[in-house]
Parts: C-alpha cells; structure tokens; sequence
C-alpha cells in the first residue's frame, strides 16, 4: 500500500541510524511504504523493527505493509527542546493507534486541521534532503 510522500526542505536533526534489521523498513519509506515487520512464528506485527519477537522470542521475520490509518490515541506539545531540535518547535507529538493494531510515536504536520485525541489521522512519509522519515496527519 502506497502512503503519500510530502517533500520538505529541511534536513533531519539527527541521523538515523540504519541497522541491518531496520533497513527494510527505511528501504520501504523511499518506496511510500510503512513497513511493518511481522514475526513468522506467532504473526505479532512489530514496530519499531526488532531483532527478537516481544511475545515469543522468534528471531524470523517478514515485512508487512500497514495501511497508514490510525487513531490519535494521546499527544502533546513541545515547547522548548534541546538546541539541535530548535528549528522544529514548538512542535506536536501524537501516539497512533494504526489500523493493523500498532502503536507508534510520531510528529505531527501541521495542516489544515488540528488533530485531537481520537481523531483519525494517516501516516504521511516525509523526504528530506538526507533521506526518508515519518509523521501523522489529520484525514481530509
């Protein structure tokens, strides 16, 4: 499933630190995919990717493409962050409850809607100049 890719000019704060065991997942991002590893022993799907299974152990797993539907399930707004965040605040955070039953932490884009807790929201992926990252934002 394809999730719409917004181009933004800024650079990452941070860079991302690419492990043999997340780089599908990266990989998906600059096709417009989330990824989603799933374990192959007890099906649990899995973010962020992981070595080892948090249910059964397992150590095998395959990737699964998430929808990009969700639920603002908390947020919060940040006002004042280390130095090298400064050109991103203020700036809002929200924990998702995707579809395929995934809880992540992402940024929020601002738009044209502000999203509060329970709204429906989407995964956009966001392209930088030094590649690839992710954030929610409200449905239309």
């Amino acid at each position: 499933m394809s999730i719409e890719i917004y181009k933004l000019g800024l650079k990452r704060p941070l860079p991302v630190q690419v492990t043999e065991v997340s780089k599908p997942f990266w990989d998906g991002l600059a096709r417009g995919q989330f990824l989603l590893a799933q374990c192959q022993e007890c099906e649990r799907l899995c973010f962020p990717p992981r070595a080892v299974c948090p249910d059964c152990h397992g150590q095998s797993f395959s990737w699964q493409g998430a929808s990009g539907n969700g639920v603002v399930y908390s947020m919060t707004r940040i006002q004042n962050s280390p130095p090298v965040y400064d050109f991103l605040t203020p700036t809002s955070l929200a924990v998702v409850d995707l579809e395929e039953n995934v809880r992540l932490l992402t940024r929020v884009l601002s738009g044209d809607r502000a999203l509060a807790i329970g709204d429906d929201c989407r995964l956009v992926i966001t392209a930088h100049p030094d590649g690839y990252f992710y954030a929610v934002a409200a449905t239309d």
